[in-house]
């Protein structure tokens, strides 16, 4: 039997691999951490964990977002940090602020100037319309 050809294969530490991809790390960088070209890196995955890397990579990303979850639940709840009950009330449960705009007394006169134009505009044309009703045409 002849001796296999070609280089030993590179040491991943899938630990590690699991941990960037939970906060995470896209391929091209774990490929890189390791020094390796991004190509031989998924090869790896599909021959070591048996799926693709983008299957991998998003169960573990999945995994990520608990734990990111659950630390602004802990932060929110159990630290009670008003800003976080605000963030995720606003986020998961639809709420949000009723913000009433600020009129100062300028902008009132100017709203209201703008009406009585609109106002005086619409008398004028109906006044307009009733007199080429009421006038008889010349024949």
């Amino acid at each position: 039997m002849g001796k296999k050809m070609g280089r030993k294969p590179k040491p991943i530490n899938w630990d590690k691999v699991d941990e960037m991809l939970k906060v995470g790390c896209p391929g091209t960088e774990i490929a890189s951490y390791f020094d390796m070209h991004c190509n031989n890196f998924y090869s790896r995955v599909v021959k070591d964990k048996g799926m693709p890397f983008t299957e991998y990579a998003s169960r573990l990303h999945d995994v990520g977002n608990v734990f990111i979850r659950q630390a602004q639940y802990d932060k929110a709840v159990k630290g009670r940090d008003n800003t976080m009950l605000i963030w995720l009330g606003k986020q998961r449960l639809n709420q949000k602020e009723n913000i009433t705009p600020e009129v100062d007394a300028d902008t009132t006169h100017q709203y209201l100037e703008v009406i009585k134009q609109l106002s005086c505009l619409q008398s004028a044309k109906k006044i307009e319309q009733s007199n080429e009703i009421s006038e008889p045409k010349s024949a």
